[in-house]
C-alpha cells in the first residue's frame, strides 16, 4: 500500500483518467472527508481524504476520471487550501488543509476503507 499526503511529499496536480469515483464518507465530527475509486479488477483501489474539511462542493459521483489541483484564490480559513477538483463533466472544490492519497491492489469489492476500516457509504447512486 502506498500512500502519500499533501502538503508534504505528494505533488499536485493529481490526475487519475478513466475511473470512476464516488463519496464514500463525511465525518462531521471530525471533519474528514473520502473519496474512493468504484471497484475495477484491472486498476489499483484509490482513496482520497480531505482534513480538516471546510467546505465541499462535489457531486456524489464523479464518472471519467479525476484531476485535483489548488485554485489559486485564498481560501476561507488561514490554515486551508481551496482543492480544485474536476474533470470534463464537472467542476468543484474541497477547502480543507491536508489531502492524503492511498492505493491498494483489490481483487474484489471491500467496504474497508484504508482510512478509517469499515465505513458503509451513506450517499447513493
Amino acid at each position: 500500500m502506498s500512500h502519500d499526503r499533501f502538503p508534504g511529499q505528494l505533488s499536485l496536480p493529481l490526475s487519475f483518467p478513466d475511473r470512476r469515483f464516488r463519496l464514500w464518507s463525511y465525518v462531521p465530527s471530525h471533519s474528514e472527508l473520502v473519496i474512493r475509486t468504484e471497484f475495477d479488477p484491472t486498476a489499483p483501489h484509490i482513496e482520497l481524504l480531505f482534513k480538516p474539511v471546510g467546505r465541499i462542493n462535489l457531486p456524489v459521483t464523479m464518472d471519467g476520471g479525476l484531476v485535483i489541483g489548488i485554485e489559486d484564490r485564498p481560501s476561507d480559513k488561514a490554515d486551508a487550501v481551496t482543492f480544485a477538483v474536476s474533470n470534463d463533466h464537472f467542476s468543484g472544490q474541497v477547502v480543507a488543509g491536508y489531502l492524503f492519497l492511498r492505493q491498494e491492489e483489490r481483487s474484489k469489492y471491500s467496504p474497508f476503507s484504508l482510512f478509517h476500516g469499515y465505513l458503509r457509504s451513506e450517499f447513493t447512486r
